[in-house]
């Protein structure tokens, strides 16, 4: 159950399941070596000796975008002080407490962190080092633990699709697993928050804040949304919506919440806000704001499409059939 987050932008890393062992490993990576140039490296045995599974590491081939190079992305700031919560806005969620916010990190300066917070391993591979971690239980998304605020007589319950796909929950539910992950990160002294864009198109382009309790995550999303590129776009930046990510608590009272497990995954459209509990996998910050995207864009008029992130991977939007897209989130 590990990813990698690559400090390189010129690799993209696949998973190779640990089927019978290291030989298993080295039969997919033959496989894969006729059909991808250049040959995958396997790394090294230490490193596959501590997992429980391999990792092989392929140079991107995928066209670069416009953005700077990682190394040259610097719009990082360390914010200290019984005020700091103020000055980046997060106070305005509720979260007052830390007095170190580290916003819009460096590729160096979140490896630096990872490390030194022992957030998982580190493997050497043959273009760089790669910071390793563990997402538990979760190897993937948790759908049947996703849930959208279901705010009576708004537009987004006008236009969803209720049911099986989208589950809807309430506002008075919301509201209690939010303050549970406001009174978490309170009990902290330090967090990170990444501030980006998602959308390349002007039109439709929508701002994204994400606030973490450790490195690795917002390593993440900073590798899958549209970083700044200088600190005037940073400034006054009021973000269209917000997730606030408090992965390493669980909610004890599901059951009273009506929910199906201590994993909950809440988006309010309405509020512009959601929180996540309970699970380690990254993917649920973006997939979470790739639903919304699908939400937001074919309500607007006309319809929009959009290149949603700028990273390694491009992934397209494609707005077809309407009413099926506006109304299936996730």
């Amino acid at each position: 159950n590990y990813i990698m987050l690559s400090s390189s932008s010129r690799i993209l890393l696949r998973t190779a399941s640990r089927v019978g062992g290291r030989t298993a490993l080295r039969a997919f990576a033959a496989r894969t070596a006729t059909t991808t140039s250049p040959s995958p490296k396997i790394l090294s045995d230490t490193v596959q000796s501590r997992f429980n599974y391999g990792q092989v590491a392929f140079k991107s081939t995928v066209a670069h975008d416009t953005m700077a190079p990682r190394d040259e992305y610097n719009v990082s700031s360390t914010i200290t002080g019984a005020d700091a919560c103020n000055q980046v806005g997060i106070d305005s969620l509720g979260i007052t407490n830390p007095t170190t916010i580290y916003r819009n990190m460096t590729y160096q300066q979140f490896f630096e962190h990872e490390t030194t917070n022992n957030e998982g391993k580190v493997a050497h591979a043959e273009y760089g080092d790669t910071f390793c971690v563990d997402t538990g239980k979760f190897t993937g998304r948790s759908p049947k633990d996703k849930w959208l605020v279901k705010n009576i007589g708004s537009e987004s319950d006008q236009n969803i699709w209720w049911g099986n796909v989208n589950q809807p929950t309430t506002p008075e539910v919301f509201k209690e697993l939010y303050d549970k992950a406001v009174a978490h990160f309170n009990t902290l002294d330090k967090c990170y928050v990444f501030d980006g864009f998602c959308g390349a198109s002007p039109s439709s382009q929508r701002k994204v804040r994400f606030v973490h309790e450790m490195a690795w995550p917002s390593h993440f999303v900073t590798n899958m949304f549209i970083r700044p590129e200088n600190y005037e776009q940073l400034d006054n930046f009021t973000p269209d919506f917000t997730v606030i990510n408090a992965c390493s608590q669980v909610n004890e009272e599901w059951e009273k919440h009506n929910l199906n497990s201590d994993v909950a995954v809440v988006f309010n459209i309405e509020e512009r806000k959601a929180v996540i509990f309970g699970t380690w996998y990254g993917g649920e910050n973006k997939k979470g704001i790739f639903s919304l995207m699908n939400y937001w864009l074919p309500m607007q008029d006309p319809p929009q499409v959009s290149r949603l992130f700028k990273n390694e991977t491009v992934t397209l939007q494609r707005c077809r059939g309407h009413d099926v897209i506006n109304k299936r989130l996730f």
